[in-house]
C-alpha cells in the first residue's frame, strides 16, 4: 500500500479519536496536516497539488464563515439562545426592586465583613459594606441598591 494511504487511514484514525477523547485539539490538528499530506502525495505532489488543497480549504472556510453568520438566526439552527422576550407584564421577575431602600436606616444582625444580614423596616435583608467591617448591633444607612444587592455604611454618631 502507498504511503499516501497511511498518511490518509492516520488523519481519519486521528479524527476519530478528537472527537472521542476530550483535548487540546492535538489529535484534530494532526489529523487534519495527515489529511492534507495524504492528499498531497495522492494528488501527484507539485503546484498543482497545493493549489488545489489551498482551493479546498478556502471552501471549507466560506461554507463554515456562512453557516456562523447566517444559521444562528433561526431558532432551528441554536436550540441554546432564547429568542422570545421574557416581560414583566407576563409575571417574569428577576426579584424585589430594592431601589425604594436607598437612605434607609436599619440594624446589623449579624457582622457585617464585608456581607452579612441587616434588618430594615422589620425585614431581614442581604447587605454588603464597601470593605467596612460592622459589628453586630450597629446602625446602618443604605448607600444605594444595584439589582438584588443592597450596600450599607455604619452610621456616625
Amino acid at each position: 500500500m502507498p504511503a499516501e494511504y497511511y498518511f490518509l487511514l492516520g488523519g481519519c484514525m486521528l479524527l476519530v479519536i478528537e472527537f472521542a477523547v476530550p483535548g487540546f485539539g492535538a489529535f484534530g490538528i494532526g489529523g487534519i496536516i495527515c489529511l492534507t499530506l495524504g492528499a498531497f502525495f495522492l494528488l501527484g505532489g507539485g503546484l498543482g497539488a497545493v493549489a488545489l488543497i489551498g482551493c479546498v480549504y478556502a471552501a471549507l472556510a466560506l461554507a463554515v464563515a456562512l453557516c456562523c453568520t447566517y444559521l444562528p438566526k433561526e431558532s432551528k439552527y441554536n436550540p441554546f439562545v432564547l429568542w422570545e422576550k421574557q416581560k414583566g407584564e407576563q409575571g417574569y421577575r428577576a426579584g424585589p426592586d430594592l431601589q425604594g431602600l436607598q437612605g434607609k436606616r436599619g440594624v446589623a444582625l449579624t457582622p457585617l465583613r464585608p456581607a452579612g444580614t441587616v434588618s430594615i423596616d422589620d425585614e431581614r435583608l442581604d447587605a454588603l459594606t464597601l470593605g467596612d467591617f460592622i459589628p453586630q448591633g450597629e446602625e446602618v444607612q443604605v448607600l444605594k441598591a444595584e439589582g438584588s444587592k443592597i450596600f450599607v455604611k455604619k452610621v456616625k454618631e
